[in-house]
């Protein structure tokens, strides 16, 4: 008994279907590792490998979470390092950007593990919320309009890599 013109269109159309699903799920696994693009990677400066510690005794070395450095830098104009802001921004008007635009609710109770930090009108923080991961953050602007770039735990986006001063882009993506 042929089937019905009904049931070989569905038939064909369930057939186009799953063809184009598989073609997207090739296409995402191409692209999946492909990385940075080399023209978007930040040139990094050559550093000698460091030694790695031999122990004199027959103790085991243990190894214990290092936190991060503060940065301390000479004040440069052209963005090439980040400065302590100086106030201004004050950690006040950073906490009040990331309540404006939800990134934290107005009962979270935070403390500055780092800066904020300026350079070149940009600024880069490290927060630390209870029970919470450390909450890195990327703003830009005067004191009085600060805008968000990004906020989270890996902000080294693409925006932070292509318009982001160095001294921000170090800090974020290093």
């Amino acid at each position: 008994m042929p089937s019905s013109p009904s049931r070989a269109a569905a038939r064909r159309t369930s057939v186009r279907v799953r063809l184009a699903a598989g073609l997207a799920l090739v296409g995402c696994l191409a692209t999946a590792a492909c990385g940075v693009p080399p023209d978007l990677e930040t040139p990094r400066a050559a550093t000698p490998p460091r030694p790695s510690p031999t122990p004199t005794t027959g103790a085991v070395p243990t190894s214990s979470p290092t936190p991060m450095a503060t940065v301390t830098a000479t004040p440069s104009g052209d963005g090439s390092t980040a400065t302590d802001c100086a106030g201004r921004p004050s950690r006040e008007q950073i906490i009040a950007l990331l309540r404006r635009t939800n990134v934290l609710p107005r009962s979270a109770r935070t403390t500055f593990r780092t800066g904020p930090l300026c350079a070149a009108g940009w600024q880069f923080s490290v927060i630390e919320v209870p029970d919470r991961d450390l909450l890195q953050v990327v703003s830009t602007g005067s004191p009085a309009s600060l805008r968000l770039v990004t906020a989270g735990n890996d902000v080294c986006t693409i925006r932070v890599r292509v318009e982001a001063p160095a001294g921000i882009r170090t800090l974020a993506c290093d």
